[in-house]
């Protein structure tokens, strides 16, 4: 019998050979550091395969799409603010299934979570690397009107800059007007090396309402020695000579960062600025391709579900000259109802343009008595985020009063995604809005792209007829 002296060695043999054998059969792993930009953490997800939350607990953390390469030396890292990273190759849409939403034959269906957390996600870490170092900014572009897409877009913008710990100070629109260009700058001035300028998302950055873009071009010249970062914008400039002074000024600038909310107006910018630009110093302004600083909103399914439904149809329109394919005008303004024919027959419906509806208790509303006495209805919200917030709600609710929605505005299809409400979307004269769908929420089964209001109101007749034969199923 072997002694236990003679035994041990073999026993620790026959352990070494075995583990041999086990780490060589077993897939090698690279060793990724909890939180380094190449881990993939997922939050947990419910039992319908979302996650929960409008944010990720940790998010996947990735460069942002489109991203163009520094020139070099900048303010920027004075401030504690790192140039972007490298460009980034992938300029895919946030999913690739196909163009589903210009399918002809199926209505759009109920909700669009994956897609809304996916194009949060992507700002959130665009903006993780654009915003490094600043605490302290102050917005260029506030737009203080009724049109429920502005506040949807100012009040997200608030959302993320109270996630990433940043201060909002002071906001202008114009250099000349409405703006007290000391105390703009005095507060910049307080906190400088940690400060910015950041100008406001939208769809103004172009050369027909020509009014904003030239007062952002001043501001940048005003303001060479602060960083300034951009949300996104829609991008559309066909005039030579207005190209040229954007060129000039925004080329002046040692720190200035841009961003596009679609591909065409990226490629614009890098056909402008990156490292083919003619006339002004290439790869000098920074450009990123993110999605509309709205998703930030995050997926707001309680809009659709907790609102009371006034009408089946919303019909979202335009009323100004942008109008193109959303072309309604044959339909008349408010309530009303049409013949959609088939299975459906008759329904309600609700024309607006919000921004031509008044948002409710924003402002007081003054009744003269009999006696000659006034007396004040309604409370005013006060400062400009309340207000926001106010018309962002309203608009939130606006689209959950219906079952189905037509629009022609941006934000309108933006909106009713975030809320998974079932929506035809259509074009505008400036194709920002196809070109927004057609960058990132063309995978998205709420919406269905129309030529015009006929084919979307054939697209309403297939969502409640499919809605009447659901329902006479779960009757038999």
């Amino acid at each position: 019998m072997l002694s236990t002296k003679r035994l041990t060695p073999i026993l620790l043999a026959v352990f070494l050979l075995l583990a041999t054998i086990f780490f060589l059969n077993t897939p090698s792993h690279p060793s990724i550091p909890l939180g380094s930009k190449d881990a993939a953490v997922e939050a947990p997800h419910n039992g319908n395969g979302q996650k929960p939350g409008n944010v990720p607990a940790t998010v996947e953390v990735k460069p942002a799409l489109g991203v163009a390469p520094p020139s070099g030396d900048s303010k920027s890292e004075a401030a504690g603010t790192k140039p972007s990273a490298p460009a980034v190759k992938d300029k895919k849409p946030a999913v690739s299934k196909g163009p589903v939403t210009y399918d002809k034959t199926t209505p759009p269906t109920v909700g669009c979570e994956d897609i809304v957390h996916d194009l949060q996600r992507r700002i959130i870490e665009a903006y993780q690397t654009q915003l490094k170092g600043i605490r302290y900014a102050n917005i260029f572009g506030y737009l203080e009107t009724e049109n429920k897409g502005d506040a949807a877009i100012w009040s997200a913008q608030q959302i993320l800059l109270s996630m990433m710990g940043i201060n909002f100070m002071e906001a202008c629109r114009f250099t000349d007007k409405e703006c007290d260009l000391a105390k703009y700058r005095g507060a910049l001035e307080a906190h400088k090396g940690h400060s910015a300028i950041l100008i406001a998302g939208g769809g103004n950055f172009n050369d027909f309402y020509w009014e904003d873009q030239p007062s952002r071009m001043k501001m940048v010249e005003t303001f060479p020695d602060f960083p300034i970062r951009s949300f996104p914008q829609s991008v559309y400039m066909t005039h030579e000579d207005r190209i040229e002074a954007t060129k000039k000024a925004f080329g002046s600038h040692s720190d200035l960062q841009l961003a596009a909310r679609d591909q065409p107006s990226f490629d614009w910018l890098e056909n402008t600025f990156g490292p083919n630009a003619q006339g002004v110093q290439p790869n000098k302004v920074r450009r990123i391709l993110t999605p509309d600083i709205a998703f930030m909103w995050g997926s707001r399914p309680d809009f659709r579900i907790n609102t009371n439904k006034t009408h089946n149809i919303l019909i979202l329109a335009r009323d100004d000259w942008e109008v193109s394919s959303g072309d309604s005008s044959a339909i008349p303004m408010g309530p009303g109802e049409f013949d959609l024919g088939g299975l459906v027959g008759k329904v309600t419906y609700n024309k607006v343009d919000w921004k031509f509806t008044n948002t409710p208790d924003i402002n007081p509303t003054v009744i003269t008595n009999a006696d000659g006495t006034t007396t004040t209805v309604g409370e005013k919200e006060e400062g400009k985020n309340q207000r926001a917030w106010a018309k962002a709600i309203a608009g939130f609710e606006m689209l959950g009063s219906a079952d189905f929605i037509i629009t022609d505005r941006l934000h309108g299809h933006i909106m009713s995604t975030l809320i998974g409400t079932p929506h035809v979307l259509m074009d505008s004269k400036l194709k920002k809005n196809l070109n927004f769908h057609d960058t990132w929420t063309k995978d998205c089964g709420c919406t269905r792209v129309a030529d015009n209001i006929e084919e979307a109101k054939n697209f309403a007749r297939m969502f409640f007829e499919n809605k009447k034969k659901e329902a006479a199923k779960g009757h038999a």
